[in-house]
């Protein structure tokens, strides 16, 4: 459960796999990037969690430069990939409206990101309508983007220096929660976490409504 890992203040050393390219057809495909090195690299001096300003980060389960282990799911644009749960913890990324999955089939546990694409709603609209009509009945979604205001998402950056680039991760837990991850991407591939929320989930009727809404 590595979502007690990203408070705000964390720092981490890491490089995102890279996206999945390929055809824009809306198909639904495995995810096939393998997760990259996520290590705790220290405490922010300016942005940090209340709860660090209390205690130490060891109560958190760190270690200074210590790998967090994770499993990774791509980001397919213009297609929806999928990734059966192993034993950690689902990160995927970056966001920016997709729609975050999960669902069972035969007894697996399955994670998906909705490839949608800013601006190509000619590639959006059929890969939508392609997922809604895959969907099993238990299936739950997330939008992570939209548990983060944009004035919220300023008023933590500003307190960086220098200002960094803002970037959104989709997290889901072995225990089936949703978070969303607010990280401030720097060089040299460094990272800060700018705080996570927990996301209530969109159930599958909702879920089929929006996606063929949209």
């Amino acid at each position: 459960m590595i979502e007690k890992y990203f408070r705000a203040g964390i720092r981490f050393r890491w490089t995102k796999p890279r996206d999945a390219i390929g055809l824009l057809d809306g198909t639904i495909v495995d995810s096939r990037e393998a997760p990259t090195s996520l290590i705790y690299d220290g405490l922010d001096g300016n942005v940090l969690d209340p709860y660090l300003r209390q205690v130490h980060v060891s109560s958190l389960g760190l270690s200074m430069h210590m790998p967090i282990q994770y499993a990774w799911l791509d980001y397919a644009p213009g297609r929806t990939a999928t990734l059966p749960f192993g034993p950690y913890d689902v990160l995927t990324g970056y966001m920016s409206g997709c729609m975050i999955a999960q669902w069972s089939s035969k007894g697996v546990r399955y994670a998906g990101h909705v490839g949608t694409i800013d601006s190509r709603p000619d590639v959006n609209r059929p890969l939508k309508r392609n997922f809604a009509f895959a969907m099993a009945k238990d299936t739950r979604a997330f939008n992570p983007l939209a548990a983060w205001p944009s004035h919220e998402i300023e008023q933590i950056l500003t307190q960086i220096n220098p200002r960094p680039d803002q970037r959104i991760l989709g997290l889901i837990t072995t225990s089936g929660d949703f978070y969303s991850i607010l990280m401030a991407s720097m060089p040299n591939s460094q990272w800060c976490a700018g705080g996570i929320k927990k996301v209530q989930p969109i159930h599958h009727d909702e879920l089929k409504l929006m996606m063929l809404r949209d």
